[in-house]
This record gives C-alpha cells, structure tokens and sequence, in this order.
C-alpha cells in the first residue's frame, strides 16, 4: 500500500479540479455585458493586484496576492486563471489571502490544513500549497 501525503492529495484535489475546469466544455462564449470583476476594491497594504502581476483575465481587481510574492507559472484564460509559487511563499500568501479576500467581497468556504475554498458573484477560488509549491485558482461560475 503506497502512503499519501495529506498535502500532496490536496494537491492533486486542486490540480485536477483546475484542470476540469479549464476544460469542460471548452471556453465559454465571452459576454461582453458581463465584467470579469466587480469594481475594483481598495488595495491592502502590502498587496499587489493580479491585474498589477500582468493577469488580464478573471478578477484581477480584487483578488491581492503580498507584494514580494514569486509567480512561477500562470494560467491566464477566460474561463481560469491560475498563478504558482515556489512552497516557501505559502505561508505568507494564505495567511494574506486569509486577511485579504473578505474585505474584497469573497466569502471564505473553507479553511484548512493551509488551503482555502472561497467564491464571489461570479467566480470559485481556491488556494492550497504543499512541500513542492503554492497554487491559487479562480474559476468563472454562472451564478
């Protein structure tokens, strides 16, 4: 029997969530009447916005990640947009994620075990990291 890591199967939960997403049923039609964010929100001190780290999809007015964060890899797409990070950051981007995300207008789902689950009028988030990254997830809903 092969042991998991209770971070590494959190993980994977989110990566194949991210990848369900960014596939199913391909790219949803753009609907011009319909922003990509609400209104740009105060930003917190200490924080950039995904808009200021050259994201151009999803809420990047309203969703601040600390300034000295590291984004190693990006999913920027209508429907999805993802940034990575090396694991030493993700202690300090959840905990301001955590401060960060209510004042925005997000409710927070979950928090556990360094991840959080989390959802605007128009879009899921989720945050989660492990021994090897930190990866955070916006998905564009229909509510």
């Amino acid at each position: 029997m092969v042991a998991v890591h209770p971070r590494r199967s959190v993980a994977f939960a989110l990566a194949l969530w991210c990848g369900l997403a960014g596939c199913a049923g391909g790219p949803p039609s753009p609907s011009p009447s319909v922003p990509s964010s609400p209104a740009a929100v105060s930003q917190p001190s200490g924080g950039v916005s995904l808009r200021q780290l050259g994201f151009s999809n999803g809420p990047v007015d309203t969703v601040f990640l600390p300034t000295a964060v590291t984004v190693t890899r990006r999913v920027d797409q209508v429907n999805v947009t993802s940034a990575f990070g090396p694991a030493a950051d993700g202690p300090s981007v959840v905990a301001f994620l955590r401060r960060t995300l209510p004042a925005a207008g997000w409710t927070v789902d979950t928090d556990a075990g360094g991840s959080l689950l989390f959802h605007d009028a128009g879009h899921d988030g989720a945050f989660t990291q492990s021994a090897d990254l930190w990866a955070l997830t916006l998905r564009r809903t229909q509510r």
